[in-house]
């Protein structure tokens, strides 16, 4: 228990450096520099995305079934002298995209690489969480019945602790993968893909039980070679 403690500890400490780093630390993947016309617009949208419909008094438009990504985005450079900028009663702001949606017609979805790898991607992380929900529910269910078994409960919490670390571990690699897919197959117009490393607050609660497990667990045994000793 003793070299598990020192072990998540240490780990977590690397962490919490890891967090600071890459706090600091992006990166970002050009996708059209070498394109000969870039131009951000509003235009009309395309008939795959709606249909018209004549009625009363004129025509309906009616959306069709969509699908969507979110994709993290960064300027890249603007025309000489422009900026995207927006204007409401004459007050002027520039704006600066973070992050946009990449929307395609859900009948597309089985031909575009980047919606079958980020949908199907995100199926380990669905289990992962599905297992920490009945982790969950098993830890407050034997609570309530006032079936408070210490040593159940430590290895409830390291396993859920785990399974949080897991959880991060395979969204920090599938970001990483769909990021680069998405950089192979999504030009913007003066925007970049950046990928950003996931949040570290999951992986941070996940070594943190699994250090309240293991100090539950040292507690616990300290207090039967007391009671041994008496």
């Amino acid at each position: 228990m003793k070299k598990k403690l020192r072990l998540y500890c240490g780990v977590l400490a690397l962490v919490l450096v890891a967090a600071i780093v890459c706090d600091l630390v992006h990166v970002s993947y050009s996708s059209s520099t070498d394109k000969e016309r870039e131009e951000l617009y509003f235009g009309e949208e395309p008939e795959e995305f709606s249909t018209t419909e004549e009625i009363e008094g004129g025509v309906r438009r009616k959306s069709k079934p969509t699908m969507f990504i979110d994709v993290n985005v960064q300027a890249r450079h603007y025309p000489k002298d422009y900026a995207l900028l927006s204007e409401v009663d004459g007050q002027v702001c520039r704006v600066d995209m973070k992050q946009v949606q990449l929307v395609i017609p859900a009948d597309r979805v089985t031909q575009s690489k980047p919606f079958i790898i980020t949908y199907c991607s995100a199926i380990p992380n669905v289990l992962l969480l599905g297992w920490l929900v009945i982790i969950v529910f098993q830890v407050l269910r034997s609570v309530a019945r006032r079936e408070v078994f210490v040593a159940r409960i430590a290895k409830k919490l390291e396993l859920a602790g785990i399974l949080l670390v897991a959880f991060w571990v395979w969204e920090y690699v599938r970001s990483y993968v769909v990021t680069q897919v998405i950089a192979q197959y999504v030009n913007m117009a003066y925007y970049d893909i950046k990928w950003f490393t996931p949040n570290f607050i999951c992986l941070i609660t996940g070594l943190a039980l699994m250090i309240v497990s293991q100090i539950i667990l040292m507690g616990k045994e300290l207090q039967e070679e007391q009671e041994l000793t008496i």
